[in-house]
């Protein structure tokens, strides 16, 4: 007696599912300790500007940013390029994020030339695709450096 094919393939993901937010950081952290665990994740002291002898405020606001989705819980959604993505996805993705990937936000966001209404959504959308995006990036730029 066999399981069909898409009852087999509908337990595999409520199990992938259930693992990965049993194997989630939060557990239950406030978001100032999932913080500290963030600034651990992207190396938030090599962030220091030595002319300014000092580290941006936006690199704690990324750090925050990343923070606050990563306790969201499991049935929560996050705003993501306009559409929602459940809360676990999103915290998946943002557990590869790491100091590249932030560093490479923080330029995008300096170079922005156009007014952002919503700061925290762009943000929010700005590091979850800094993970497929990069690689591209550095890709590119050496390319046209060549």
């Amino acid at each position: 007696m066999h399981e069909n094919s898409a009852s087999i393939g509908k337990k595999a993901n409520i199990y992938t599912k259930r693992d990965f937010y049993q194997s989630c950081p939060a557990d239950g952290l406030s978001i100032f300790k999932m913080l500290d665990k963030v600034m651990l994740q992207v190396e938030y002291h090599c962030f220091v500007d030595l002319k300014l002898n000092r580290i941006d405020p936006l690199y704690k606001e990324l750090c925050l940013i990343i923070a606050e989705v990563l306790v969201m819980s499991y049935d929560s959604s996050v705003k993501i390029n306009g559409s929602f993505i459940p809360a676990y996805i999103v915290q998946e993705v943002y557990l590869q994020l790491s100091n590249d990937h932030v560093r490479f936000v923080f330029g995008n966001l300096h170079n922005v030339s156009h007014r952002i209404y919503n700061k925290k959504a762009y943000i929010r959308t700005s590091l979850y695709n800094a993970v497929f995006e990069i690689e591209s990036h550095f890709v590119n730029d050496m390319a046209v450096s060549d």
